[in-house]
């Protein structure tokens, strides 16, 4: 309900909004602490090993990607070399990564993850994957059937989505 002013009264106006807009709202309205909690949960499992979220998403990039440069690292970051320098050097010593130089190249600087840094990332990612199925053993195996069928129906949305080329900022 909204009040707009007519002519010197107020009129009371109430707007309702399409059915379809209501139950978008209120699945992101459920969704959003979902996400907030898992990610602080998660956060926290990232602290207890001192490995920052800047850390962690440094290390999905060479998991994701294998060895890189720093320069191409700096640029997938969105950050300055001396700062990616700067995290690098507290990661080499915690033996998360390690640094060489290139082969073909002495003067580019490749950051590759050690084993300890897959072991890490890996033990959070099982950490993360217990506590979702922990949730999952919860619901009944009809409701995780459907919830499954909608989350599919969720990733194609978001496909779609990404192929339209929507840009949000």
């Amino acid at each position: 309900m909204r009040k707009i002013l007519r002519g010197g009264i107020i009129v009371l106006v109430t707007t309702t909004m399409p059915e379809s807009e209501a139950v978008a709202a209120e699945l992101i309205d459920e969704l959003a602490p979902l996400i907030a909690g898992d990610r602080a949960v998660f956060a926290q499992s990232c602290h207890e090993r001192s490995i920052s979220m800047g850390h962690l998403h440094l290390m999905t990039l060479l998991d994701e990607h294998g060895p890189l440069p720093m320069g191409r690292i700096a640029e997938l970051l969105g950050t300055a070399l001396p700062n990616l320098t700067g995290m690098t050097d507290r990661m080499e010593e915690r033996g998360l990564v390690e640094r060489t130089r290139d082969t073909g190249d002495r003067r580019v600087v490749m950051l590759s993850l050690t084993p300890e840094g897959v072991a890490q990332l890996r033990q959070l990612t099982v950490l993360r994957r217990q506590r979702l199925s922990a949730a999952l053993s919860q619901l009944t195996a009809e409701q995780r059937a459907t919830l499954l069928r909608s989350i599919k129906n969720l990733r194609a949305a978001f496909e779609r989505v990404a192929q339209e080329g929507e840009a949000f900022s």
